[in-house]
């Protein structure tokens, strides 16, 4: 049975008979019921499908990055994952169906307008991973040393990403962390991206590369 929210002239939550209510950021919808298929999908719609399994496997884990990077995208109609989900699907998948596959250099972690960390690098020695960035600051274009750096690698054979438990800050100019053991075969793909201290505005994501860790 379905729940009045905010008296008679409000939205509803929950069934009621053929429909269901619910809300978010405080807006009603109404949806109707799912009902088997009855029919196959068609191509077209296992493309679709196809697709969003490829890019989704790779987003869902990396939500707390999506947060930050994808946190200011139209969030009164969509969560950020979904948001870096359609900016990612126009642009970083590659193949044809059945095959798709992520063209990492065209994955953006986080889209906006904070100006990013200039020279960029990342470099693996004795089992770290060391990213460097360019720690000049400028009053014209908004940048401060407190800013905050994100970076993250990603081992496509292992299926694991690679992270630091905290961001660095512009002023550090360096950020490093050891890569476990199990990890240190193969290769990862890389990234970088800033946001302001109270993370209202951020920078595009740039990618530096695959790395070989052996």
């Amino acid at each position: 049975m379905g729940t009045i929210i905010h008296g008679a002239n409000g939205g509803f939550k929950g069934k009621a008979g053929s429909v269901i209510g619910s809300s978010w950021k405080s807006i009603n919808y109404i949806k109707g019921l799912y009902k088997k298929r009855s029919k196959p999908s068609s191509e077209q719609q296992m493309v679709q499908q196809e697709k969003f399994k490829t890019l989704m496997r790779f987003l869902l884990p990396i939500n707390v990055f999506l947060q930050i990077g994808f946190g200011r995208k139209n969030t009164e109609k969509v969560t950020p994952i979904n948001a870096a989900f359609q900016f990612n699907l126009k642009q970083a998948i590659r193949g044809t169906y059945p095959n798709f596959e992520l063209d990492y250099a065209k994955v953006s972690i986080s889209d906006g307008t904070l100006y990013g960390a200039g020279t960029l690098s990342v470099l693996y020695t004795a089992g770290e991973l060391s990213f460097t960035w360019d720690t000049g600051v400028s009053e014209n274009f908004k940048t401060y040393g407190d800013d905050l750096v994100y970076v993250l690698a990603y081992h496509p054979e292992k299926d694991e990403f690679m992270s630091t438990p905290n961001p660095g800050t512009r002023a550090n100019g360096e950020i490093n962390f050891i890569v476990s053991d199990h990890l240190q075969t193969g290769s990862v793909h890389t990234w970088i991206f800033l946001s302001n201290r109270s993370k209202t505005r951020v920078s595009k994501s740039v990618y530096l590369g695959e790395v070989q860790l052996d």
